[in-house]
């Protein structure tokens, strides 16, 4: 009450909660996976080539999502059909499916989440009403939509830049793992200097380079003494899909497996992880139990539960109670399957069926599973709002709805105010640090490179200055990310490596227009003295004794020497074919 929360709220949050108080009608949002439903559903109707397989079809109707949305944001004039008469060819075909979505959306009434932000720029403008004034952070452009709203609003500015840097360096490194390793060389450096300071770390690549960064910053940026244990040294701002985590992988495996076959090596891993193990005891007998089906040599390449329940040595191996658990759910879902249902029915299903199959295990769950258990209730329930148009489906489109959603959303844990973040360069719009390193910045990388969208027509693209239409655009949002980044923090670094991809790379001209010419790594953020002998000389003299006579295997010793020379040297020398011993 003394001192009232500034009321944040992000872009897409901020159009919908003023949308809502200004709609008249009772229209629903649409969510992403409604919207995405609806336009595959427009997709296959045309009677697309293309879409007569569902993945295939839910890509072209992700892909018309992602073209209604930026006609939405960069040129709401051509959502006009009229204005579109032109449109030939791939073009054309997104102009009927959009005509045919506006159709859809006013029969069922709803409205997708692209057209807020112009409906409600329509409402401001009839309603003179005086309202607060807008701050606005972290644009590093404002989109022709928001502008109009901003403009319908009235009063709105933005927060102003701070100090620029007075510390920017622009350094090359060999390769991507040395640069990966100075990068963390000079985390440790300032947090043991102070280990209050906040450091940001920049990359492009943050997902396919997850794995190196976690390695070079455990080996080398853990500062003496200055972490406590147990706290996080590092985190990132960007999640993982749901689906690749742990638990979201072992939801998705044990509902498949109660209806169809999965592989082998899926089970292998599912028995691993103990998920749908009430106990240990439970979990050993399921691992157990493959190990008995190798020696004999029944495995298969992919098993049903009612094959693996009866095959030879299950009712030996395999607990009682886990035999009449999984066997109670099977049924249960047996029940249901031969017909059509809402997926709200299936969603309630999902979960029960979880919970009689023992998933998640028996173990106590830690803050960061719990935290999994209630993203993936929060993407079934997502699921369940799939029948907005009453449809009926069965349960096999109801569990790839399921994948599919599990794989467009992103788990991120909590934050623990780690002193070091990770992240890509649009998620630090409006963040303020004690010190940047950005990786990557070679020519390639930055500005951003991409393709022009391909269901809209080229000169709609450059007329509206979309993303990539025009190196040119990609350039000038470069430079204005780079000139925020170099307000953000006192101290802005920069690398980029030579050699990455078995390819030579160039640094960015964006960067080096700013930062000056690349210079090579100090010696304080090297890993090892490059004036040292990188080889070390030894000779191996022992020996593994031929024993003469006749050697084992046949023509299966050449076959694995083809294929690999030390799997023939190990199964036919040192007689490791055989895994029990």
């Amino acid at each position: 009450m003394a001192w009232p929360a500034p009321d944040v709220k992000d872009w897409q949050r901020f159009a919908k909660e003023e949308w809502h108080k200004r709609n008249s009608d009772a229209r629903m949002v649409l969510n992403p996976l409604q919207e995405q439903a609806l336009w595959a559903g427009i997709v296959k109707e045309k009677n697309s080539e293309a879409a007569r397989l569902e993945s295939p079809r839910q890509r072209l109707a992700a892909i018309a999502m992602e073209a209604h949305r930026l006609i939405c944001s960069y040129a709401p004039q051509y959502l006009n059909p009229k204005v579109r008469s032109t449109w030939q060819q791939d073009a054309g075909a997104f102009s009927d499916w959009l005509t045919a979505f506006d159709e859809e959306c006013r029969s069922r009434e709803c409205v997708g989440s692209a057209r807020l932000a112009l409906e409600l720029t329509s409402a401001l403008e009839m309603d003179s009403s005086r309202r607060e004034a807008l701050l606005l952070a972290g644009f590093d452009r404002i989109l022709p939509a928001q502008a109009n709203l901003f403009r319908a609003w009235g009063l709105w500015s933005e927060v102003e830049n701070g100090e620029p840097a007075g510390e920017v360096s622009f350094f090359e490194a060999d390769d991507t793992r040395e640069e990966l390793a100075a990068c963390a060389l000079w985390c440790r450096g300032e947090l043991e200097a102070n280990p209050e300071k906040r450091l940001l770390v920049m990359t492009q690549n943050a997902a396919a380079q997850r794995g190196e960064i976690e390695r070079a910053l455990l080996r080398y940026a853990i500062p003496a003494g200055s972490i406590s244990a147990g706290a996080p040294l590092f985190e990132f701002s960007l999640g993982v899909p749901l689906a690749q985590t742990a638990l979201g992988r072992g939801a998705l495996l044990t509902l498949q497996w109660l209806g169809e076959a999965i592989t082998e090596n899926e089970m292998d891993w599912l028995f691993s992880t103990g998920q749908i193990a009430t106990n240990d005891a439970e979990a050993s007998a399921l691992t157990a139990c493959m190990r008995e089906l190798r020696r004999l040599d029944l495995q298969q390449t992919e098993w049903t539960l009612t094959q693996w329940m009866a095959q030879r040595k299950a009712d030996l191996l395999l607990p009682v109670a886990w035999i009449r658990r999984l066997t109670e759910t099977k049924r249960e879902l047996e029940e249901r399957v031969r017909s059509t249902r809402r997926p709200m029915d299936w969603a309630e299903l999902a979960q029960k069926l979880l919970e009689l199959a023992g998933w998640p295990g028996g173990r106590a769950l830690g803050s960061e599973e719990f935290q999994v258990t209630e993203r993936l209730k929060g993407v079934m329930e997502e699921c369940a709002a799939l029948g907005f148009d009453g449809r009926r489906i069965s349960w096999r489109d109801f569990l790839s709805d399921l994948k599919r959603a599990a794989d467009q959303a992103l788990f991120a844990p909590q934050s623990k105010d780690a002193p070091i973040l990770i992240a890509g360069p649009a998620e630090t719009a409006g963040l303020t640090v004690d010190g940047i390193w950005f990786l990557g910045a070679s020519e390639d990388a930055w500005p951003a490179a991409g393709e022009m969208h391909p269901f809209l027509p080229i000169n709609v693209q450059r007329e509206a200055r979309m993303p990539h239409a025009r190196a040119q655009f990609d350039w000038e949002l470069a430079q204005a990310m780079t000139a925020r980044l170099l307000t953000s923090a006192p101290i802005v670094n920069f690398s980029y490596a030579r050699q990455g991809d078995d390819v030579e790379a160039r640094p960015s001209r964006v960067i080096a227009s700013i930062a000056g010419t690349a210079r090579p790594l100090p010696a304080k953020l090297r890993t090892r003295d490059d004036s040292e002998a990188a080889t070390e000389a030894w000779t191996d003299e022992s020996q593994v004794p031929f024993p003469g006579g006749r050697v084992r295997g046949g023509s299966s010793v050449l076959t694995a020497q083809s294929q690999c020379p030390f799997k023939a040297f190990a199964g036919a020398r040192l007689g490791a074919d055989k895994w029990d011993p």
